[in-house]
């Protein structure tokens, strides 16, 4: 699909099938293909026909972009010169190889907010996937109360997916309030690591919060994980912030 990016509104599109059920009830009725029945039939239904992709279910996205990039100037009169992705490289990796619009023009690959965010909370849920069984530096596992539930990734992604739309424009700013999150989660009473979260009395953290009406003294950390858990996920949180950003 591709779209107007100021409108929103949706310039083409292609639909790639590998199924087309007249084909199917087809084989029914002729189980011999090379009587002239058949062939006649085929040859009135090919007009019809609902199957237009021959390939992997992998390579229909693939070549559903190309067709739609190839067909933009003639049938559209524009270039599409910023790509949307989901993530998948192999679809944007194909559609710059068939330079659909020659050898001097370079299309860009823009990643999306979303799909990012939603990536990050796999690699998450991944995470606690294989190591459930599996005792950290506390000698407890990964999972369980106070540590990493799905409520804490639900936590993590939300944060790490408003940092970057926060910070759009701004990549040290966006870096810094990414690293900001982990450190948060990973304050103590003892040791609290706030000074890269949001200052003032708005501020999501509850601890800049407190500092911000001078009442620390009575403040105490109730959302810390423990430090064998941040130090599992830290390399998750460093990866997404050098990687993407």
């Amino acid at each position: 699909m591709s779209f107007q990016r100021q409108s929103g509104k949706v310039i083409d599109i292609d639909v790639m099938s590998s199924y087309c059920k007249s084909c199917e009830v087809s084989k029914k009725l002729y189980s011999d293909k090379s009587k002239s029945s058949y062939q006649q039939w085929q040859s009135h239904h090919a007009k019809s026909c609902q199957k237009n992709h021959f390939g992997s279910a992998g390579k229909m996205e693939v070549e559903g972009m190309k067709k739609i990039f190839r067909r933009s100037v003639a049938e559209r009169g524009v270039r599409y010169l910023s790509y949307i992705g989901d993530g998948d490289a192999s679809t944007f990796k194909d559609v710059c190889e068939d330079k659909p619009y020659g050898i001097n023009t370079t299309i860009e690959k823009v990643e999306c907010v979303g799909h990012v965010q939603k990536r990050m909370g796999t690699r998450l849920r991944k995470l606690k996937k294989d190591m459930k069984r599996k005792k950290l530096a506390d000698g407890k596992t990964i999972g369980g109360r106070g540590r990493l539930t799905d409520e804490l990734i639900k936590k993590l992604t939300t944060y790490y997916g408003n940092a970057i739309r926060k910070n759009k424009n701004n990549l040290f700013s966006m870096r810094k309030d990414i690293w900001a999150i982990w450190m948060h989660f990973v304050s103590t009473d003892a040791d609290p690591q706030h000074h890269f979260c949001p200052t003032g009395e708005t501020s999501w953290c509850k601890y800049n919060q407190a500092k911000f009406k001078n009442s620390l003294e009575k403040f105490k950390h109730k959302s810390s994980v423990p430090r064998a858990v941040m130090d599992m996920i830290k390399p998750i949180f460093k990866a997404y912030r050098i990687q993407h950003y």
